[in-house]
């Protein structure tokens, strides 16, 4: 086993994950449901050529400094991937009220709320109207208090 050098908690040699892209076919119905569900707050919108095709995209900006950000992005000539490319990761400190808004907004859990003792969090997944995964956890202790 390969022993890992020893680093500050998030810290990379020189680049670190600061937004996330995620492709969807009905832009605005999605905008409506992360806004409803997550409380996100849009902080632009644009359309442009990436390249060789046209997208339209909707930033929504971090819940806090140095926080990630989150763009919903659709190309113009195609429907979205298919879903389960990926997993946004959010954390909440009211883990059924958020599975009760995104019911409310269309979604869908994919299995009950989970407790992982170990990791400290209740878990679930849920899937946008479509499909697409997102992972909420709250945690037992919120991370303020941890730094």
């Amino acid at each position: 086993m390969t022993e890992l050098p020893a680093r500050a908690f998030g810290v990379s040699k020189d680049a670190m994950p600061v937004f996330c892209k995620v492709f969807v076919h009905d832009l605005k119905a999605m905008a409506a449901f992360y806004e409803e569900v997550f409380g996100l707050v849009p902080i632009f919108e644009h359309s442009d050529d990436m390249m060789g095709r046209m997208i339209s995209e909707i930033g929504y900006g971090a819940g806090y400094p140095g926080g990630t950000e989150l763009t919903l992005i659709q190309y113009h000539d195609s429907k979205a991937p298919i879903a389960g490319e990926s997993v946004i990761g959010f954390t909440t400190t009211d883990l059924n009220a958020c599975v009760a808004r995104a019911k409310a907004a269309g979604g869908r859990v994919h299995e009950p709320i989970k407790r992982l003792d170990q990791f400290g969090i209740s878990v679930t997944f849920i899937m946008d109207p479509e499909g697409h995964v997102n992972e909420v956890v709250q945690l037992d202790t919120p991370m303020a208090a941890l730094s």
